[in-house]
């Protein structure tokens, strides 16, 4: 017979061969992902990060102020007197699916500890607060109804379980937990548990990882383990501060990445795992404050853009008022980018990035027969000369639908462009004589 650890490697070298074939330009794939579930994630391209703070106010700040200008005390009494009661799930949910949002992410947990849920292994949650609707399950149905994948946000970091003071920054080494790290990383274990058969979310994002010897790259793969014991079919990301042998954060298929990786507030250029991209509305700042600068709809669409054309997924932050409220003038930014989605959506849903790789000109996405530029400068005309195999039988530009005049030179395109009206990205379709199959990154 052939000795289990056998069979385990020739599954999971069958499963990564297959999982290569079906993500052509996904070379690094944790064999324990469901690829159904992340290839049904990739095509969404946009999702909607919702960050609840019952400690927060724009006077003393969030979870990364207490302790640091916020005593613990003065926090907890704010957490205490939270009481969202104009909070509706169908409100949220509506105001996703008008916006174009495949999927969403819910904070149950900030680092400050203070759950959103009603937990067993925590006497710091809304059972303390007034305000006793579960939000979890409310968004999670009304996520479910209307066909969105539902995420939660869970920190790892807690300063009241831990017993901490003030968050431990990168870099620093935090206190011994107060029951310990035994303890502690089965307390985490728990509350994940419960989260997940309680709610039973499509994705867990995590954050508060970087605990030093408190948490580490080994917790991140054995909570992924468990979560994976628990629900095979879920999407898990940010488990630990995953590093190469040079000490650089990357992402590893090991379980301490989980199935994709995330980065906070920065784009990159198609890197060779499945990743998203993540910020706020009104970055740095996550949780709302009225006097916030946000970011302006301009900065919006090419980070968007940039993303979509690196073939990730972009998450994209509103924090809600004390009273539950989503925030109008951050509802009407992000509905800014969300118009630019629509006029262009077929460039953007279901693609994949590339061939092009992205420069000064824009990047590019492509499904089926179809090639989509994407233009982020003023250029009027397009040259393509490494298509070798593809022939283009047609061009326009997406919004208008106006058929663009183009020229084949030899094995070469010359594609006209009539001057751009305003300064959006704008999109040309590319139609090819067949499906175009990814087989490497072009210049353009």
């Amino acid at each position: 017979m052939i000795p289990t650890q056998m069979k385990n490697f020739f599954s999971n070298l069958v499963a990564l061969l297959l999982a290569i074939n079906v993500f052509a330009q996904d070379t690094l794939l944790n064999p324990r992902t469901d690829l159904k579930l992340l290839h049904n994630f990739e095509s969404r391209k946009l999702g909607l990060f919702v960050h609840w703070m019952a400690c927060h106010t724009p006077e003393t700040g969030d979870s990364w102020s207490i302790g640091n200008g916020t005593s613990k005390h003065v926090a907890d009494s704010i957490s205490l007197a939270w009481d969202p009661e104009k909070f509706s799930a169908k409100e949220i949910v509506d105001f996703a699916v008008k916006a174009g949002c495949g999927y969403m992410v819910v904070i149950a947990k900030h680092h400050d500890g203070f759950g959103i849920w009603n937990s067993q292994y925590s006497d710091w949650d809304i059972k303390r607060s007034k305000f006793k609707k579960d939000i979890l399950k409310e968004l999670g149905d009304s996520c479910r109804s209307h066909g969105l994948l539902f995420g939660i946000y869970y920190s790892i970091a807690d300063l009241h379980y831990t017993g901490w003071e003030r968050m431990p920054e990168a870099g620093q080494p935090p206190p011994e937990p107060k029951k310990g790290k035994k303890d502690f990383v089965a307390f985490c274990h728990n509350q994940v548990k419960e989260l997940i058969d309680r709610y039973h979310p499509d994705i867990l994002w995590f954050d508060g990882f970087w605990l030093g010897n408190i948490w580490g790259m080994k917790e991140g793969r054995d909570l992924y383990a468990y979560i994976k014991s628990i629900k095979p079919n879920i999407l898990a990301t940010r488990l630990s501060s995953s590093k190469n042998a040079m000490g650089k954060g990357t992402f590893l298929t090991d379980g301490s990445s989980g199935d994709f990786y995330s980065y906070e507030a920065k784009t990159t250029d198609a890197p060779v795992f499945p990743w998203e991209a993540c910020t706020s509305v009104s970055y740095p700042v996550y949780a709302y404050e009225p006097k916030a600068k946000l970011l302006s709809k301009a900065e919006l669409i090419n980070m968007f853009d940039k993303v979509i054309c690196g073939n990730g997924n972009f998450l994209l932050n509103i924090g809600p008022e004390r009273t539950g409220e989503m925030p109008e003038k951050l509802i009407d930014r992000f509905l800014d980018l969300s118009g630019w989605i629509q006029a262009n959506k077929t460039a953007v849903y279901n693609t994949k990035g590339g061939p092009f790789k992205q420069g000064k000109w824009g990047g590019s996405t492509y499904k089926g027969n179809n090639i989509y530029l994407h233009l982020r400068d003023s250029s009027t005309t397009i040259k393509i000369d490494k298509l070798a195999g593809y022939k283009i039988k047609a061009a326009k530009d997406l919004v208008t639908g106006k058929p663009l005049k183009f020229v084949k030179e030899g094995k070469s395109y010359q594609i006209k462009l009539p001057k751009q009206e305003n300064a959006e990205i704008r999109v040309v379709e590319l139609k090819l004589d067949k499906p175009y199959h990814f087989s490497g990154w072009i210049d353009l």
